[in-house]
């Protein structure tokens, strides 16, 4: 078989990202570079970067191009012209520099392939109202040029089942989707997962610092901005003590918000709400998951959730963001409407309630992550992309 060259063009490689490319580069007949930029402003005040370590594959760095609040690497025009590979994958379709990326490689003859999200939302309308965002949409609606040419690409790997479903109805056609399940390091995981095992002395000390009286432990990763509604949280927190339940919060992560929500706590008074500041060692994550009971993103939710269902940890997220999609209601985890403070204190108390709902829950997330969603089916789904072979039958 013809080994074929692939060109990945990320904005930076997150550490997340290193142990999906490594694997990637080691299938047969794949010769991969990913290319990749410093971090924007935008990105550097969320804290996102380049993971410090990066081998394992090729990859080069390109320029970034700032014009307010937008990025361009028209760099990778060049890279491509001189590089000539068979295959590009890129994210962000519908930015300008990526157009004409997509341009250039048909006037060339290579293939492309957007790599895609989807949509972080579940109701039908806002879902609409996200595909047609834009005043060139409302204007033109399918006679959108950039639109129209976002299309002519080769194919499209999906995040999730509902990615793929959203493309679709976007026009991509279904023999041009394939879905790669956006996973952490599965393997990594159960390698600490073990290596805890055999501390269970440090385990239980851990879970002794947060529960002193044998509270129930809720826990939250991500940034601390306003976009993860930590504060809902605090009020859910507010109302479940009132009603008599021993329960603590852990919080790891950092942000603009914290000092905020740490001036909150004190003026709601509660009790047994730990801040851990930004951890982003996986193994060092891995103790806190599990040392907790349930796991809360009560706004966006990200891989985190993820991480959670390998644990055997429950999930309740808002339904808000591109991972919120694998959690299935009653099988893994809980969805609430986002910011209905309400739902989300009743569905923490049903858990709080019930160590028998907590362990079906969190069987369903490790399920969810043996059967579909581990880094295996992530670089099996882009393989099937890059050598367009038909996409395996979803579960």
């Amino acid at each position: 078989m013809k080994r074929i060259k692939v060109f990945l063009l990320q904005e930076i490689i997150p550490s997340y990202r290193v142990p999906v490319f490594n694997r990637l580069a080691r299938l047969e007949n794949v010769e991969l570079t990913v290319f990749y930029s410093r971090s924007s402003k935008a990105m550097l005040q969320e804290n996102l970067k380049s993971a410090k370590v990066i081998e394992g594959f090729q990859h080069s760095e390109i320029g970034l191009w700032e014009l307010g609040a937008n990025s361009y690497q028209f760099g990778m025009l060049w890279r491509v012209l001189i590089g000539r590979p068979d295959v590009v994958i890129s994210g962000n379709a519908d930015c300008l520099d990526r157009l004409a990326l997509l341009v250039l490689c048909k006037l060339l003859g290579i293939r492309v392939l957007w790599f895609q999200g989807g949509v972080p939302f579940t109701d039908e309308k806002k879902i609409s109202d996200y595909a047609n965002r834009g005043r060139l949409n409302r204007w033109l609606g399918k006679y959108n040029p950039k639109r129209w040419l976002m299309l002519k690409a080769d194919g499209l790997i999906a995040y999730s089942e509902h990615a793929k479903n959203y493309s679709k109805m976007l026009g991509f056609p279904d023999n041009k989707l394939w879905v790669a399940p956006n996973s952490m390091d599965t393997e990594a995981l159960e390698s600490y997962r073990q290596d805890w095992l055999l501390r269970d002395d440090e385990l239980q000390s851990e879970r002794r610092r947060f529960s002193p009286q044998g509270q129930k432990i809720l826990f939250l990763l991500g940034r601390l901005n306003k976009e993860r509604k930590v504060d809902v949280l605090l009020q859910a927190l507010v109302q479940l003590q009132a009603k008599g339940y021993a329960l603590s919060l852990v919080i790891v992560g950092d942000g603009g918000e914290r000092q905020c929500l740490e001036a909150m706590v004190g003026q709601l008074g509660l009790q047994n709400v730990y801040f851990e500041g930004a951890i982003y060692d996986e193994k060092d994550l891995s103790k806190y998951f599990m040392t907790s009971d349930i796991f809360v993103a009560p706004g966006a939710c990200s891989l985190a959730i993820k991480m959670a269902m390998f644990f055997g940890r429950p999930v309740i997220t808002a339904d808000f963001g591109l991972e919120v999609h694998d959690v299935r209601e009653g099988v893994n985890g809980f969805v609430f409407p986002l910011d209905d403070l309400q739902y989300l204190v009743d569905k923490l108390e049903l858990l709080v309630q019930s160590d028998t709902l907590i362990k079906h829950l969190g069987a369903g997330g490790i399920a969810t992550i043996r059967d579909r969603i581990n880094i295996n089916t992530m670089v099996e789904g882009f393989r099937r992309a890059i050598f367009a072979e038909p996409e395996a039958p979803s579960h």
